[in-house]
């Protein structure tokens, strides 16, 4: 009897061991082989922006991606859900928040850091560590973003504005060629210059409301590498800085010649590329890849072929990059809900989203629909641009068999991604934490009040001094512990 408890108690502690050294694929987070069975799929539901479960696309996109993840013997039943009515950004996240939504995969536009501070969202780092497809197509600047705030998914090239004119102004402009290969503040100037004396657009540049656009050529050049640098050993924000105020000069001084649309801080969208489609304005910046594209197509629409865009490069000087592109965490992307049941399953269906079936899918639509195989090739169909995907925006690897036809984008958006990628540059940043929130609302108004006058001349340069004081007393000075505490001394 002894001897049969020992063996008894001996193989209790052996299986407790065995159980206690691992888990099964399907306890660990993102390792799933096996989900559902063909007669009890897997239920995940799945809110997201501008798709209802009433499009005919979408309803075809689910019954693809269910097909597809089948293959890998992941059985699941996809249902997309209705938003709540009012602002997607607003609604979404309140209603998540109150219960009135529970859905196992939400997208965010903003509103997250306050559900991710109570814990209603799945730290994504475990699953996308074990994944098949996702961890092998995210870019430097997304993982960076997971590492500081592992709530959203959003795999994309960097947000980054690339400045584009058009082909047939650039062939007539002497001063054109060296911008592409020096492209000093200086030789930039220059172009523009060049631009509104031989009237080939009334003004060089034009934007829409604020600095965004032109910062991304030319922060860079003037030593505005961060939005908080340090100075004289002390972390602060640049737009308080010296570097700021030679770059806000140089905006005066181009705006003194005519250069700048004088209505660049009153002009919408809508009105800016009205303006650059019409030959009102010859230069203006835009985000890399898809925006570019449309605008190129556009371009071409209005103005004939020769007008397709060339990209230019970022002004060179102190430094050189586009805007640098903060890490602190994705402005909006993909969430598991950390209630759900079906964790695995809803990461499984954004991991097939991310691999060669997945990205066809979200890229180019369902087959004889959008697109068809002809002669070897993928060919769009006339429907091709009605679609668009509902998942992921990158085309990192993206590399579609058969091989396409003609590229997924046309040639000047391909070259921006290039670009953008060349001169990546990362930013230095913090999350404004809720309650520094007033402070840092005013110090923006200090700013954009400031800015625009001097570059529009109501105020001289020499008035940035009263600036920096205005925006240290509106809350400048209360971050210097905040910036200290999460930069480091």
């Amino acid at each position: 009897m002894k001897k049969f408890m020992s063996v008894f108690l001996v193989s209790i502690m052996s299986l407790t061991l065995a159980a206690g050294c691992g888990k099964t694929p399907a306890e660990t987070p993102g390792s799933a082989e096996k989900i559902g069975t063909k007669d009890n799929p897997v239920k995940v539901s799945i809110i997201t922006k501008d798709v209802s479960p009433k499009e005919e696309d979408v309803k075809k996109l689910v019954e693809q991606i269910e097909a597809g993840l089948a293959k890998e013997e992941k059985f699941v039943k996809i249902e997309y859900l209705e938003p709540p009515a009012g602002a997607y950004a607003e609604a979404v996240p309140l209603a998540f928040r109150t219960g009135q939504i529970s859905p196992d995969i939400i997208y965010f536009q903003g509103g997250d850091i306050p559900i991710s501070n109570d814990g209603m969202l799945e730290d994504l780092t475990p699953y996308i560590e074990k994944s098949k497809n996702l961890k092998n197509i995210l870019e430097n600047h997304t993982t960076e973003k997971l590492k500081n705030y592992p709530y959203l998914l959003w795999p994309a090239a960097a947000r980054v504005s690339t400045p584009v004119m058009r082909k047939d102004i650039a062939d007539k402009l002497d001063s054109y060629k060296d911008v592409v290969e020096n492209p000093t503040a200086e030789n930039y100037e220059k172009m523009f210059k060049e631009i509104v004396d031989k009237k080939l657009a009334k003004y060089a540049i034009t934007a829409d409301g604020d600095l965004t656009r032109l910062d991304s050529v030319f922060n860079h050049a003037f030593g505005v590498t961060a939005t908080v640098i340090k100075e004289d050993n002390k972390w602060v924000f640049s737009k308080a800085t010296k570097f700021e105020k030679d770059k806000l000069e140089y905006y005066a001084d181009l705006y003194k010649q005519g250069l700048i649309d004088p209505e660049y801080i009153t002009k919408k969208w809508d009105a800016m590329e009205k303006s650059f489609y019409e030959g009102q304005s010859a230069f203006v910046a835009a985000t890399a890849g898809k925006v570019i594209d449309i605008y190129n197509n556009k371009m071409i629409q209005t103005q004939g072929k020769g007008a397709e865009l060339v990209v230019l490069p970022p002004a060179k000087g102190v430094s050189q990059g586009y805007q640098s592109v903060d890490v602190t965490k994705e402005s909006r992307g993909f969430a598991i809900n950390s209630q759900s049941k079906v964790k695995e399953a809803a990461f499984a269906v954004l991991d097939f989203m991310a691999g060669p079936e997945g990205m066809k899918l979200d890229k180019l639509g369902i087959k004889d629909v959008h697109y068809t195989e002809k002669d070897g090739k993928i060919v769009y169909t006339d429907k091709f641009k009605e679609w668009w995907p509902r998942f992921f925006e990158t085309i990192n690897k993206f590399e579609p068999q058969p091989a396409l036809a003609e590229p997924i984008m046309a040639k000047p958006a391909l070259n921006s991604l290039e670009e953008a990628k060349k001169y990546y540059k990362q930013d230095v940043n913090v999350i404004i934490p809720a309650e520094l929130t007033p402070q840092w609302d005013a110090m923006r108004a200090v700013y954009k009040e400031y800015a625009s006058d001097i570059i529009r001349g109501v105020k001289p340069i020499s008035s940035f001094d009263e600036f920096v004081k205005k925006w240290n007393e509106a809350g400048g000075n209360e971050f210097s512990a905040y910036l200290e505490e999460k930069l480091g001394k």
